[in-house]
């Protein structure tokens, strides 16, 4: 399952997806959306086809009953290594925690203040405003591709990009990660250049346990200060980056990166309003480089 205050999890999931760029391209603009851009949206699912909209959710939701998450594929490796037969580590890695109806839900819910009444289905999530159920159908048609045929991603997105014909769709603000702005585009600008290298973030480890503690108050810290689509933002954009950088690598390379990846941006967003010691568990990630 997927959070607002965990994107590290959908992230990491977006960065080993078939179509990474697309799916964490259509991810950050969806927590970029406008109030203009919303009501866009809220005008184009009134203009949607309905029928074909309907049944491509449908479809969505049957490929979701058959897509093993995460937790169940390592239960399953689990019993094949018991019975002594091989995992292949790269189909492993390339499994999910959650499904495209849940990547769907998440943008529903959080993504953006929606400004307009609550009258569209979306499945996981209930019923939510127009604006959100187009943003939502969009987000979860890339998700759920390339399984999903195209004809059916093509009504799903087709209300989505007819509201970005508007031109005003997306938040114009040089301030997109909050206050410390700068300091996570710079860690964009090393990763594009290659200064920091798979070799160098893969190298980075913890002591069990923590990483994860750290990056839990990191994400409180956002909390308290109003960050948390910032920390969404940054972390799906600086592995946008990371992904666009580094094509080659395989899905096992790719989420080897991504701790030491993503304790770098949040410490980057979050380091002032942080606690001195879970700081500087992140900033090890900083120093190891």
């Amino acid at each position: 399952m997927y959070t607002l205050s965990s994107p590290t999890v959908l992230a990491t999931d977006a960065a080993v997806h078939p179509a990474a760029v697309q799916v964490l391209h259509g991810l950050s603009a969806a927590f970029r959306i406008s109030q203009d851009g919303a009501f866009a949206l809220a005008q184009a699912w009134h203009d949607r086809d309905r029928t074909a909209h309907s049944v491509a959710w449908t479809l969505v939701a049957l490929l979701d009953m058959n897509a093993p998450t995460l937790p169940q594929t390592l239960r399953a490796a689990g019993s094949t290594l018991e019975a002594g037969a091989a995992v292949n580590a790269d189909e492993l890695a390339q499994s999910r925690f959650g499904t495209s109806s849940q990547v769907g839900a998440l943008v529903a819910k959080e993504a953006a203040v929606w400004p307009d009444a609550a009258i569209a289905p979306v499945p996981g999530a209930g019923t939510v405003p127009a604006s959100a159920a187009v943003a939502a159908a969009a987000v979860a048609a890339s998700w759920a591709s390339p399984d999903l045929g195209a004809e059916q991603v093509e009504a799903l997105r087709a209300p989505y990009e007819q509201a970005g014909q508007s031109g005003n769709l997306l938040e114009d603000s040089e301030f997109g990660y909050g206050p410390r702005t700068a300091a996570v585009q710079d860690l964009i600008e090393l990763v594009q250049a290659g200064t920091i290298t798979p070799a160098q973030l893969s190298g980075i480890s913890w002591p069990s346990g923590v990483w994860a503690k750290a990056m839990h108050e990191g994400a409180w810290a956002c909390l308290r200060e109003g960050l948390l689509r910032a920390q969404m933002r940054s972390i799906l954009d600086v592995t946008l980056g990371f992904v666009l950088t580094n094509p080659g690598l395989s899905t096992v390379e790719t989420r080897a990166c991504m701790p030491a990846l993503h304790a770098l941006t949040v410490a980057r967003l979050a380091g002032p309003a942080m606690d001195e010691k879970s700081l500087g568990e992140l900033a090890l990630a900083e120093f190891a480089l």
